[in-house]
């Protein structure tokens, strides 16, 4: 089961919105009061019993009084409050809950058997009504009869189909009539069945060893003027009662969660939910089979910024993997998602102006970057041109001052270099100068976006650099190097390439050489013109497998290969 869409009229914040889902993975992110717990909220609402107090509101999900927004209470003529969820339900994954629907709720010739359907429940709140009205489609069939509607309700809220985890109370919260840690969840009937046999095998050998004791007990009891028959035994035991303790391994020693610290607990339990959505989604009874919807809120906390990174990515990925819908509440840019842009959901309010309501910011087109640079506290111009490099599907990035840069690396990469290869397979991208590094917060981010990370630098700017990369803990030839020569004219990656080939260039291009002694705008473009002019010479030696005009770079592919090893 995953959510679509969501809109919202005149529910808390959310006065006129419309939001879409990614099908997987998705970040909340705003300032703090745009609304994004307003959100959790109206999809806990439909979706599960009342979080707040366990139980039902008599006026439904949604209470006219508290919910309709502040700042219109004092409108003579108040509107109705209304929220639409759209859920896609799989034939398969969402198996109980897709036949309940088709078998009880409808007979199976009225509704058309497809993999996929909607689901839409729609609410709407009146001022001068005391109960909320509720509509559901399933496709393009209404659920006319109340009762059908109510049970459809209870079937989806008395079911698990929301995991919810609120970091900061760092607790599993539990959303359905049971506990979902208890170790009867993780059993199959069969093995329930066998450990109820051992159970029982186990309270008989119990009470055998306790006889001699009761003996004794009676002994004593046989003192008093009331007179007792006593036995001794042990409560039945309720696996249902039980909780699967965790404990975390390290080094040989092992360590119950509790004793852990709070990121490390926070980080496990979280992954639990994900492990207990998927025993829900894989069971064998398929009346229980339902794909959960994972919501947590601020995953990031107690975590360093490497370990959210880290985290980051191993929620976006087994949210693919599993094909289960994950929406998280955040304020870290290392939760944003970095595989789709508009899996971003960026609310923002403006208090200030007339609609104060929760809007949503476009992030699929040129403001991709502003969850970033909220969550980043920097310039939206700072991000530059790294969109390709946030959104990258890979591991490991070297960044490289310019696009020439990048082609003489893509060159060293071939196999006819031998022991000499440069061997990476991640993303090798253009900053676009050293102006483009000098941001330490901006290039702290992208080091621990990726696993591993090495960004060079020309001599020539590596003073324009020093700082950033000392702020930031960088070490040289392991997480920066310098490339070029200290020679005049060889400050850079063009002082690799043979003297030579350089000669051949600057004896052909002598107008365009003395053009680029100059500190103007034309002085720069002629430097560009001779950086192709100079790799375009390079390739078509290269052409001819030519190793010996690698000779300086490959002292600076061993170093590369060594961090990438």
């Amino acid at each position: 089961m995953i959510i679509t869409k969501i809109s919202a009229k005149n529910y808390r914040s959310l006065e006129d919105i419309n939001i879409e889902f990614n099908p997987y993975y998705n970040a909340l992110s705003g300032k703090n009061n745009s609304g994004k717990s307003n959100l959790i909220k109206a999809i806990l609402s439909f979706l599960t019993y009342n979080y707040r107090i366990f139980g039902h509101y008599q006026s439904g999900p949604i209470d006219h009084n508290s919910d309709y927004p502040s700042w219109k209470k004092n409108e003579k003529k108040k509107e109705p409050i209304v929220i639409e969820i759209t859920l896609e339900l799989d034939k398969d994954n969402d198996a109980g809950l897709y036949k309940f629907i088709r078998e009880l709720i409808f007979k199976e010739d009225e509704t058309v058997d497809v993999e996929k359907e909607l689901l839409l429940i729609k609410a709407t709140n009146s001022p001068d009504k005391k109960s909320t009205e509720i509509e559901i489609y399933f496709g393009k069939h209404k659920i006319e009869d109340e009762y059908k509607r109510d049970e459809l309700l209870n079937r989806i809220r008395g079911s698990e189909s929301v995991l919810f985890h609120n970091s900061t109370e760092n607790e599993p919260f539990f959303l359905s009539q049971k506990r979902r840690d208890s170790i009867s969840s993780y059993l199959t009937s069969e093995d329930q069945e066998k450990i109820t046999k051992k159970k029982e095998t186990l309270e008989r050998a119990v009470k055998s060893s306790l006889k001699k004791h009761q003996t004794e007990f009676s002994s004593l009891l046989g003192r008093l003027t009331e007179k007792y028959d006593v036995s001794l035994g042990i409560p039945s035991l309720n696996i249902d009662r039980e909780s699967i303790e965790i404990s975390l391994k390290e080094r040989g020693i092992e360590v119950s969660l509790e004793d852990w610290g709070s990121g490390t607990k926070n980080r496990t339990l979280i992954l639990l939910n994900l492990m207990n959505a998927k025993r829900i989604q894989e069971s064998a009874n398929l009346n229980k089979r339902l794909t959960p919807i994972i919501i947590i809120e601020e995953p990031e906390s107690f975590l360093h910024p490497s370990a959210q990174a880290e985290f980051g990515r191993i929620l976006q990925d087994i949210a693919t993997e599993l094909k289960i819908q994950i929406i998280v509440a955040t304020h870290s840019p290392y939760l944003l998602s970095h595989k789709v842009p508009k899996a971003n959901l960026l609310l923002e309010r403006d208090l200030g102006s007339k609609f104060k309501g929760s809007k949503l910011i476009d992030t699929d087109g040129e403001k991709w970057y502003e969850p970033f640079a909220l969550s980043l506290g920097i310039s939206g111009d700072d991000f530059g041109p790294l969109k390709s490099t946030i959104f990258s599907g890979k591991d490991d990035i070297i960044l490289v001052e310019g696009t020439s840069d990048k082609d003489y690396f893509e060159l060293l990469k071939k196999d006819y270099h031998g022991e000499n290869k440069l061997n990476f397979n991640g993303e090798i991208f253009p900053y676009g100068g050293a102006g483009n590094i000098k941001n330490n917060i901006l290039l702290r981010f992208i080091k621990e976006r990726f696993k591993r990370f090495i960004v060079t630098v020309d001599l020539d700017k590596y003073n324009d650099t020093k700082n950033t990369f000392k702020s930031l803990g960088l070490t040289e030839n392991k997480e920066f190097i310098i490339i070029g020569k200290n020679e005049t004219g060889k400050k850079c990656i063009e002082g690799l390439v043979p003297s030579e080939l350089l000669s051949k260039v600057y004896g052909e291009n002598v107008d365009l050489v003395q053009q680029s002694m100059e500190n103007s705008p034309d002085g720069k473009d002629a430097r560009s013109k001779i950086k192709t002019k100079v790799l375009d010479a390079f390739k078509e030696e290269e052409k001819n497998k030519t190793v010996s005009i690698f000779k300086e770079f490959y002292p600076l592919v061993k170093i590369i290969n060594r961090v990438f090893k």
